[in-house]
């Protein structure tokens, strides 16, 4: 059974989507090749306030009469931040970039949809990474940094700490390796081939910005705790502090082809204290990095539902749901290829075959349905949530942020229940 929601909006399809989707954690220090070409003369450089600027005031209210909201998110009040892409959230603040006037702005907003600050950063320098030192919530923003001052050079890449919440920096610049590849603050020099593989990873502290030991195999850094993998087992260290946390055996790297070190996710979708770690071919293991024991193996993806406190996992050709320690709940068949796009609110929403959604309640397994059928518009499919019921909604054109404030009664009065039936 299925949500049955065809018809959904294409991708975004403007020119500088598709440039951040291949920039994606670049910074680029080369000249680009195609753009040496003689067909137009290159746009002069823009003047880039890499300062972090605090805002405080609150983002434009967004414009829904063509949009299709979950019921559950029809009561809250919904912004435009002007991102591009689909920010991270850590701390109930997301994170992302858009562009304006030539450059990348960042811009830090709040689950009440208040603007916190903003940092721009030119268009190559679309890597970021949220992280934790300690109590304290970081953004880490890379940059292109000019050795020698005369502004002819295409400089070193480099890292900076910002607090999340007020944008002070907090560290750096640091010069690193070449440009973010995640997850968390993993930077790796590029390859020779444009879509080959890297160099030697290194992994930041994010309590002070210092590079991991060379030659450790680094597999990521999450929220503060950077994760290695050393002779078939793995290793974990918090920032900030030396000595192991722990150290166990994996269960991937001991079935993984001879020299092939496991690998996780470069875009890190759960909440601190887990990972997924593994093989992207032969599937990942669900890691608490608290205790260093793996929950779940053999899965292609997961996500967390702060709500029910329930993990929802792709495996294979199922969609499983386990309680907070690995157990499973439940599982579900699947007939398509699916892709899962976002968990919170006691739902999970995926995409089968790239063109059909589907709902299902993370408790039960159960599909569902969640939006007004006798509405149009485009649907706005949720992607993140935060622990207070904020969340971010893709349109196919828009990314949105649906607050965690109540609108005004009147902006809804008179809609009654959207499922009842009506003449």
């Amino acid at each position: 059974m299925s949500a049955g929601h065809r018809g959904r909006p294409q991708p975004r399809a403007a020119a500088l989507l598709g440039v951040l989707a291949l920039t994606l954690g670049a910074c680029s220090t080369e000249p680009n090749q195609e753009a040496s070409v003689e067909h137009e003369p290159a746009a002069p450089p823009v003047d880039i306030d890499a300062d972090p600027v605090q805002v405080q005031s609150s983002a434009e209210e967004a414009d829904l009469d063509a949009i299709h909201l979950p019921v559950s998110l029809t009561g809250l009040v919904s912004v435009d931040p002007q991102w591009d892409t689909p920010p991270q959230v850590h701390d109930g603040v997301f994170l992302a970039p858009g562009e304006q006037d030539g450059r990348l702005v960042f811009s830090a907003v709040s689950a009440d949809g208040t603007v916190l600050w903003t940092a721009e950063r030119p268009l190559s320098c679309s890597g970021f990474a949220l992280t934790s030192a300690g109590d304290r919530s970081l953004a880490v923003l890379t940059d292109l940094a000019d050795p020698t001052g005369s502004g002819d050079s295409f400089g070193t890449t480099t890292a900076t700490a910002y607090d999340l919440n007020t944008g002070e920096e907090v560290w750096g610049p640091v010069e690193v390796p070449g440009p973010h590849q995640g997850p968390g603050l993993v930077f790796a020099e590029r390859g020779d081939e444009p879509l080959g593989g890297t160099g030697q990873r290194v992994a930041l502290d994010a309590a002070t910005g210092e590079r991991s030991p060379e030659g450790a195999e680094i597999i990521g850094e999450f929220f503060g705790t950077t994760v290695i993998a050393d002779d078939g087992e793995l290793a974990a260290f918090a920032s900030g502090r030396s000595g192991e946390l722990w150290r166990a055996a994996s269960p991937s790297a001991a079935t993984a082809a001879e020299g092939e070190v496991p690998v996780s996710p470069a875009t890190n979708r759960l909440p601190p204290g887990s990972a997924l770690i593994g093989s992207s071919e032969d599937g990942f293991d669900l890691w608490d990095l608290t205790d260093g024991e793996p929950l779940s193996g053999g899965l292609d993806d997961a996500m967390f539902d702060a709500m029910s406190e329930t993990w929802v996992a792709i495996r294979e050709d199922e969609l499983a749901g386990f309680d907070s320690a690995g157990g499973e709940l439940w599982s579900v068949d699947l007939e398509a290829e699916p892709t899962l796009l976002g968990v919170g609110g006691v739902m999970a929403y995926l995409l089968a075959d790239g063109e059909e959604l589907d709902i299902y309640n993370v408790v039960t397994g159960n599909t569902a349905r969640v939006y007004d059928p006798l509405e149009d518009g485009a649907t706005a499919i949720p992607l993140a949530f935060t622990e207070t019921g904020a969340s971010v909604v893709d349109t196919g054109t828009q990314i949105l942020l649906v607050t965690e404030v109540p609108g005004s009664a009147e902006d809804y009065a008179g809609e009654g229940d959207p499922f009842e039936d009506r003449p």
